[in-house]
């Protein structure tokens, strides 16, 4: 897959969850760049789901997950 398209898919994938995503990555090589921010990107998005166990509400600043 030609690294061009992550872009687009990073934005086709914002807009369709409705979300703000911020990405930046600094250094040489592409590979590692894209391999850490799909890395952070699960890390987060399994962060904002996870839920409470003592409490009974959606994990979100908005209560709309």
């Amino acid at each position: 897959m030609p690294t061009e398209m992550f872009l687009h898919f990073f934005k086709s994938f914002s807009d369709a969850a409705r979300m703000n995503l911020n990405i930046k990555a600094e250094g040489e090589n592409e590979h590692h760049k894209i391999e850490g921010i799909f890395k952070a990107l699960a890390r987060s998005l399994k962060m904002a789901v996870k839920r409470d166990i003592y409490k009974y509400q959606l994990p979100s600043s908005k209560g709309m997950l």
